[in-house]
């Protein structure tokens, strides 16, 4: 029986262990592929680039919001309908065009 309640103790340990690893593991890790295409996009938001919540409900991931859903819906591309659909999430103009409404200084 002493055996048996090592052994008990022992997983509860190791489960609860691997639970506060889980839970504090950095962020660089979680971040899948699909976010760095919302990064990359020349419409993203400097502010939201990197945001688990720009596709999730929850942080670090888990349910999808309507944009997420719209995003696997489209082959995990960003299309101009959802740039339009989701104006919250993107910038009116590409990064590349931000400087180009001023001339370049001498």
């Amino acid at each position: 029986m002493k055996h048996r309640v090592k052994i008990v103790a022992l997983l509860f340990v190791l489960t609860a262990t691997a639970s506060v690893l889980y839970a504090a593991r950095p962020a660089t890790l979680m971040k899948p592929a699909f976010m760095a295409r919302y990064n990359k996009d020349p419409y993203s938001k400097p502010e939201l680039r990197g945001k688990c919540s720009v596709c999730h409900i929850n942080h670090p991931g888990g349910e999808r919001n309507e944009f997420g859903e719209a995003f696997e819906d489209a082959g995990y591309r960003i299309t101009p309908q959802m740039r339009t659909k989701f104006p919250q999430l993107f910038e009116s103009k590409p990064r590349d065009a931000e400087n180009q409404d001023t001339p370049p200084q001498p």
